[in-house]
């Protein structure tokens, strides 16, 4: 049975995938993913094919934990959780001459041996108290003052990884340098179109170093930044749609390119996401997700 539910949730995945089919579908799903950004793509596609008004989910239990309780009748959502074992390996001694046991140290670690599903609920089909719920789940607002701000915070916590400089006679609003990873903003731009660009390039920066292949086409980095700086802007309480769809579409050549590039939207969105939250700069605190 339980083989069952889980080709029925890879098909769900793969109809799900099937229903983008412009830029505006997959700026809805980004936007949606934004909420949902530690959970991989995947599951995310799940939740959205689900319930596509869905905002913040957890267990059963976990909801209990945060002084909410399920409504008689919800129905979950469900999801594919991994299920692990352990098994041991040999560690090699870094030096190895220093020892006469060739076989090195024994060491156990989890590996991940299969699926299983398990459901969360969506907020709407919980009651109970507020008082636990994350600062992003009550709503953030945002004017130019907030704009400036997070675009300052924003580059002074990027500087610490790459060079930001801000330039002037340029018709692009930005670029990553990636022989010298240098990244670029105009400042003759507003703040919310220089934190777009700052997050499109830092999303290049990490892009590139989680993938250095060189036959990866233009296509797809500019489909990975746009909609990673999409996704981050939108977890940071900001709308760069009007920015993004115009850019993604003339990007998007071909639709099959959007189940190549999701995976790793999530994963560099995630990681950005996550690097700010776990940063000194209190501004970026609310921003973490915890953990089912």
């Amino acid at each position: 049975m339980n083989k069952k539910k889980i080709q029925a949730a890879l098909n769900r995945i793969e109809e799900g995938l099937a229903t983008i089919n412009t830029n505006e579908d997959w700026l809805k799903f980004l936007a949606f993913q934004s909420l949902f950004y530690n959970y991989s793509f995947r599951n995310a596609m799940l939740i959205y094919s689900q319930n596509p008004e869905a905002s913040y989910v957890k267990g059963y239990r976990a909801w209990n934990e945060l002084g909410r309780y399920v409504k008689k009748g919800a129905k979950g959502l469900a999801i594919l959780a991994p299920c692990f074992k352990k098994v041991e390996e040999f560690k090699e001694p870094e030096n190895k001459s220093e020892y006469q046991d060739s076989e090195g140290e024994k060491v156990t670690k989890k590996v991940i041996s299969g699926f299983r599903i398990t459901y969360v609920f969506d907020i709407a089909d919980t009651d109970g108290s507020d008082e636990c719920l994350p600062v992003l789940v009550k709503g953030l607002a945002g004017n130019s003052a907030r704009e400036k701000e997070i675009y300052e915070k924003l580059k002074a916590f990027i500087s610490t990884e790459h060079p930001v400089q801000e330039v002037t006679g340029t018709a692009s609003k930005g670029s990553f340098n990636l022989g010298t990873g240098v990244i670029s903003v105009r400042s003759d731009v507003e703040y919310l179109q220089k934190i777009k660009t700052i997050l499109h390039e830092y999303a290049h920066a990490i892009d590139f170093a989680m993938h250095p292949e060189e036959d990866i086409s233009r296509n797809r980095r500019e489909l990975i930044a746009e909609s990673v700086a999409f996704v981050v802007s939108m977890r940071l309480g900001l709308d760069t749609s009007r920015y993004s769809v115009s850019y993604i579409k003339s990007w998007l050549k071909d639709k099959d390119e959007l189940k190549i590039v999701a995976d790793t939207v999530q994963k560099v969105a995630a990681k950005i996401i996550n690097n700010l939250a776990e940063s000194s700069d209190s501004a970026f605190s609310g921003l973490k997700e915890d953990e089912e």
